[in-house]
């Protein structure tokens, strides 16, 4: 195995994670019921709460794209609205997961020593960066990271290959010089094994129970065990 020069994180459910999950759901289906309602349609919440999770598969804290909030306008019954209208779906949804966020233990450790070694990092992640990059700074590790990449921004998502290898480029790695660490067995651990990255999962969150796609090189429970990995 060649050194390891990088990392790259997912955001939701491995660095961070959310403590009142279930509560952020209904509070998010509240939110996009208002701008519902905003827009002239009267639905009931958890009506709302369905439309959502049928539009939006991962539905588990990560946040709603333009594509679903499209078609959760229109299948809500909304006949016209703008790009304005579409981004207010998509902030009343994730605002509750911005509020409800914590930093998984033992982040901060890795992340310190991670620089000390002079590894790169950065993020990859299926979300919206409005969502993610002021949550990053919040938590004061922001600055870690030499790139934060945001399926959002760029219109292809993990497990595509094109977000990996544009972090991938960012950080000026190839891939297997760098690790991935992730929960989602599919988008984070598949995604990258596919491309040649060492692979870490970790097996915290709602994505635990999920079997493997692939052979994942490392399994790990907290990330002091990364630390482990890493020297």
């Amino acid at each position: 195995m060649e050194r390891i020069r990088g990392i790259l994180f997912d955001y939701g459910h491995t660095l961070v994670w959310f403590p009142k999950y279930k509560q952020a759901h209904m509070t998010a289906s509240r939110n996009v019921q208002l701008v519902l309602r905003d827009l002239g349609v009267s639905v009931g919440v958890s009506k709302v709460r369905g439309l959502i999770e049928s539009y939006v598969p991962r539905a588990d804290g990560t946040s709603v794209s333009v594509e679903e909030a499209k078609g959760i306008l229109v299948s809500a019954g909304v006949e016209f609205f703008t790009q304005n209208d579409l981004l207010r779906v998509i902030e009343a949804e994730w605002k509750p997961y911005i509020m409800n966020v914590r930093l998984r233990k033992g982040v901060r450790e890795v992340l310190d020593c991670s620089k000390k070694m002079k590894l790169k990092l950065g993020v990859v992640a299926n979300i919206w960066s409005g969502g993610m990059n002021p949550v990053l700074a919040r938590l004061g590790i922001e600055d870690f990271f030499s790139t934060t990449v945001a399926d959002m921004d760029v219109g292809f998502a993990k497990p595509d290959p094109r977000i990996f290898r544009l972090a991938l480029g960012n950080l000026r790695l190839a891939p297997e010089q760098v690790i991935m660490v992730g929960d989602n067995p599919k988008t984070d651990i598949k995604g990258a094994h596919d491309l040649g990255m060492v692979t870490v999962r970790l097996m915290r969150g709602p994505n635990r129970t999920q079997p493997d796609c692939v052979e994942t090189d490392f399994k790990i429970r907290d990330f002091s065990t990364l630390m482990s990995i890493i020297k």
